[in-house]
């Protein structure tokens, strides 16, 4: 191999396309014809959305499942299911999608973020604990990646405090936690069907729980907090409007049977990475709790600051032009440090019923979070797909090793 960066003129590791597929195919058609062939696209009359309830329930061996538009839709149910008073707060974690928060912040809560473990990349019970106040409510965790969080010991912390717990699923289908699903350790799981993860109906989501009332609850806020159950318990609160059409739940319930095997091709993937990337000097391979496994939706190592020139930027930027896309860091800074919690312009005005409610000050500097700082500052994301190849593996690494070496200070 030639030792020379590409991006300096030498010749780039990846000289051949990576692996694609098509994520839609027979399966998906059949479901949609039979939707078609019903002569309703609407959830009403229970027929797709039944069928992708009960393919989903099967799945993860639960006893109800609601579907909505979107997995940030799915959260934000399920924070209205957790019944809190506004005003009161509701941590999570400070590496996610706006997505996680949309719902804390329509329901008149205040977001506290909790740090994270610095090679997991997820919230510790030890962060989460210590951010407990008074008006503490609710858990939303995420399982960044696919990785799953201590679930354990953030039960444990939620237990002794008496909080409501969301997963965030939304990059973590088929994700293990000592031989339990994540999304059903918690009071309620919320998933996404978007484009961009493991299984897609284009946009769409769902939440799945054992509890008869969260899921009344649930399935009540993704439509206008409408009866539809016949519990009798008809627009007692207000509610966005969170419906998918039968389409979605049609294509959603035939990808289900790919699940399996993406699941599989994305771990052989992200094993080849960590076997072949371990040792490398100023490199730190992402952490895998034990006897959990990841469902991989991306691969974020990170980088020893100072040990390579140009840091993250240039490492990402090195392979690229390796032929092997690559990312500084997964979002630029902690959510928390974005504007619109930086300047709480949350609503016109900058006036923020909920800090009003609580008559408390909120305020999200830098340095809320130093580990979540420090892992986006210092990260390098890779992308991971079921079409990926093992020759694609393997080409991955020998960039990582050549820009390792070719950066090396």
């Amino acid at each position: 191999m030639e030792n020379k960066l590409a991006m300096l003129g030498g010749t780039p590791v990846k000289t051949t396309p990576f692996g694609k597929g098509s994520r839609y195919g027979e399966a998906e058609m059949a479901e949609v014809k039979d939707t078609f062939d019903h002569g309703s696209l609407i959830y009403w009359g229970g027929y797709k959305i039944g069928q992708f309830c009960e393919t989903v329930k099967k799945y993860f061996g639960v006893e109800y499942c609601a579907g909505c538009s979107s997995g940030s839709a799915a959260i934000h149910a399920a924070i209205g299911a957790a019944k809190i008073e506004p005003g009161y707060e509701v941590i999570t974690s400070p590496i996610t999608d706006i997505g996680s928060l949309v719902g804390i912040i329509y329901q008149n809560l205040i977001p506290v973020f909790a740090d994270v473990d610095p090679n997991t990349y997820n919230m510790t019970p030890e962060s989460v604990e210590k951010v407990i106040t008074d008006r503490t409510r609710a858990i939303v965790v995420v399982h960044l990646a696919g990785n799953p969080c201590d679930m354990d010991g953030i039960m444990a912390v939620a237990k002794k405090h008496d909080l409501f717990v969301i997963e965030d699923c939304a990059q973590a289908y088929g994700t293990l936690y000592k031989g339990r699903l994540a999304g059903t350790i918690g009071d309620v799981g919320a998933f996404s069907l978007n484009e961009s993860k493991h299984l897609s109906a284009g946009d769409g989501g769902f939440i799945i729980t054992n509890d008869k009332e969260i899921h009344g609850v649930c399935h009540n806020y993704m439509d206008k907090y409408y009866d539809r159950l016949g519990r009798g318990d008809r627009l007692d609160h207000i509610a966005p409007n969170y419906r998918a059409s039968e389409l979605q739940y049609a294509v959603g319930k035939a990808q289900f049977a790919r699940l399996d095997d993406i699941l599989a091709k994305r771990r052989k993937f992200a094993n080849i990475l960590s076997e072949n990337l371990a040792g490398i000097d100023g490199i730190t391979l992402p952490k895998v709790l034990d006897g959990c496994e990841s469902s991989w939706w991306f691969y974020l190592f990170r980088l020893t600051p100072g040990v390579f020139e140009g840091d993250g930027p240039n490492f990402a930027k090195a392979m690229c032009a390796e032929g092997c896309w690559a990312q500084a860091g997964y979002i630029p800074q902690p959510i928390y440090r974005e504007k619109v919690f930086a300047q709480k312009s949350f609503f016109p005005g900058n006036v923020w019923p909920a800090e009003v409610v609580s008559g408390r000050s909120y305020a999200y500097p830098k340095g809320l979070c130093p580990v979540a700082e420090e892992v986006l500052a210092t990260s390098i994301r890779l992308p991971v797909s079921e079409f990926f190849t093992e020759d694609d593996a393997l080409d991955m690494v020998k960039a990582v090793k050549k820009v390792a070496e070719g950066l090396r200070k």
